[in-house]
Parts: structure tokens; C-alpha cells; sequence
């Protein structure tokens, strides 16, 4: 294994390299300075609850929960965590060795990926992202493969794959960090709510909802998803609804009277009201018309002209 900095052009030029871990732990921390410090290694620090500070020669980054630090090979840093505020972590360094076989490489990463490419080029020794979250199931997949992923080869694959998806996604966010503050907050945010839509359809939830996940006001929320959109929440929801249940009339068995709980609505009348408003047919009719097509499609027959 070798260490040095993340942003070392031989770690490209000279040879297939990739990521190796050295070392990885989650930790609760109370009432805790450690003393300036580094490491030959790169490291990620994820803030999976509470707050703390990491402080460099350069800059003092208060954290919290959904907070990702990226610090670089020979970075000089300290952790401070303030008494009666615990602050719980997961920790994460990694230096590199030959393919030996594995790959992608390094290399290759920065060949295939802009946002990764960029990165590079920019050599931030130290990189903040907040509010990850969607880093820490990368981080926590890659942990516990580390943990019982067993030994060979398999192994190998597995982390070191799950490791590449994690610089991506980390070069990814950077690069949208990297647009105009005010543009990327705003986009971010139609974002997570459009994403907690298309996780929580099947609940019965108002815009209000949506709102409290993102941690925005319903009024301002609802202005920049329409401007962004070109659709209110409950617009979106509902073309949302809409086409889930085009999927389970057409591909599953599931009773018609049950697809609207399927989606959310405890209304069966408001359901088929809805349903046809949107597609022109009732859902029974829409289930039949697809049956029929599959027949037709399964039992098809070739015309010939009889010589």
C-alpha cells in the first residue's frame, strides 16, 4: 500500500492504482479536543448525529448531522466535540495499491467521469458536503462489506466498487456545490422533495409534509417547485399516483378496489375520478384494454394470401 496525497498524478500515470481502506470506525464523541494531527491516508468524516468542529491550519468548519468532510493526505487537522453535545460518526481512510486485477482504476475514473476529472483539477485539500445523505448509505454498504464480506477476490470487487460509486458521488455533489449558491439551494431543494414524493406516494401526505422533510416553509416550497416544475406538489403527486397505478393495473394482479391504497388515497371514488381525469378511462376499462393488447400480443397471427 501506498500513501500520499488523493490528488497525486501518479495514482493515474504511473499504473493502475485503486483505493485501498486502512482503516474505518464508527465513534461517539463527548466533550472531546484531539490534538492537531495527520495522516498519510485520505479521509472521509461523516456526521451521522450531533455536531462538532474540524479545524485546519486554514479554516474551521462547524458540522452536523448529514455532513461530509473529505480531508486530504498531510492535511494538519484537530476534532473538537463540545461537552453535553455528542456528536456520532463514521470514519473512513483509504490509501492505494496496485489493481492486481480489480478495477476500475483510479485512472479510469477520472478518464470516464467529468465531475471526477474536475475534482482532480482542483485539488481541494479539504472538501465539505452537506447535507449528504445519500453518501451515508454508500458509506455504511461499503462498512459492513468490510465487516462480513468475508475474504478473496468477491471481496475486493465489492469494496472497491463500492468505494468508486462513493468518490463519484462525492465528486458529483462538488460539482453542483460548485454552481451559484442560491440556484443549487433552490434545486437541491425541489430535488429532495420531489424525491420524498416518490418515496412516500403511498402515504397519505399534503404538501405540508413535504415541507417539513426539506425543513422549508409550504409557501416557499411550493413557489420554487412550480417555478422549477412547472407543476404544484400536489400536481406532481397526483400524475405521480396516476402512474403508478397505470403500472399495477397493467402488470400486476392486484384487485382494482385495493390499487388506491396501493397509492395513498383512502378514497376509492376519488381514485377512479381521478384516474379518468388523467387518462380517459375508468381503471377497469384501462385494465382491460392492456389485457387486451397483451392477447393480442401473445396471440398473434399471420395473414397470408392464399396462391
Amino acid at each position: 500500500m501506498t500513501g500520499g496525497s488523493f490528488y497525486d498524478a501518479k495514482w493515474r500515470s504511473e499504473g493502475n492504482f485503486r483505493p485501498k481502506i486502512v482503516a474505518y470506525y464508527y465513534k461517539q464523541w463527548d466533550d472531546f479536543h484531539m490534538g492537531f494531527h495527520m495522516h498519510d491516508s485520505t479521509e472521509f468524516m461523516y456526521v451521522i448525529s450531533g455536531t462538532c468542529t474540524v479545524e485546519t491550519k486554514d479554516d474551521l468548519v462547524a458540522m452536523r448531522k448529514g455532513d461530509l468532510i473529505m480531508l486530504d493526505a498531510g492535511v494538519t487537522h484537530r476534532l473538537s466535540v463540545e461537552k453535553g453535545s455528542p456528536c456520532r460518526m463514521l470514519n473512513v481512510e483509504f490509501t492505494f495499491k496496485p489493481c492486481d486485477g480489480i478495477f476500475p482504476s483510479f485512472g479510469q475514473l477520472a478518464q470516464s467521469d467529468t465531475a471526477f476529472s474536475e475534482l482532480l483539477e482542483r485539488r481541494p485539500d479539504t472538501l465539505v458536503l452537506r447535507d449528504s445523505a445519500d453518501v451515508q448509505h454508500i458509506l455504511k454498504t461499503l462498512v459492513l462489506e468490510l465487516d462480513i464480506g468475508g475474504t478473496g477476490a468477491g471481496r475486493e470487487n465489492m469494496t472497491n466498487l463500492l468505494i468508486s460509486q462513493l468518490l463519484v458521488r462525492v465528486a458529483r455533489l462538488a460539482a453542483e456545490d460548485a454552481k451559484n449558491g442560491a440556484e443549487r439551494q433552490i434545486h437541491r431543494y425541489v430535488r429532495t422533495a420531489a424525491e420524498y414524493l416518490h418515496q412516500h406516494y403511498d402515504s397519505d401526505i399534503q404538501a405540508k409534509d413535504v415541507a417539513a422533510a426539506v425543513n422549508l416553509h409550504p409557501v416557499y416550497l411550493q413557489r420554487i417547485f412550480k417555478a422549477n416544475m412547472e407543476m404544484s406538489i400536489t400536481e406532481y403527486l397526483a400524475e405521480l399516483r396516476v402512474e403508478r397505478a397505470k403500472m399495477l393495473l397493467a402488470r400486476t394482479d392486484v384487485p382494482i378496489i385495493e390499487v388506491a391504497d396501493y397509492i395513498g388515497l383512502n378514497s376509492r371514488q376519488y381514485f377512479s375520478m381521478m384516474f379518468k381525469k388523467a387518462t380517459g378511462m375508468s381503471p377497469a376499462a384501462y385494465r382491460k384494454s392492456k389485457a387486451s393488447i397483451q392477447f393480442l400480443q401473445e396471440n398473434q397471427v399471420e395473414i397470408v394470401d392464399i396462391p
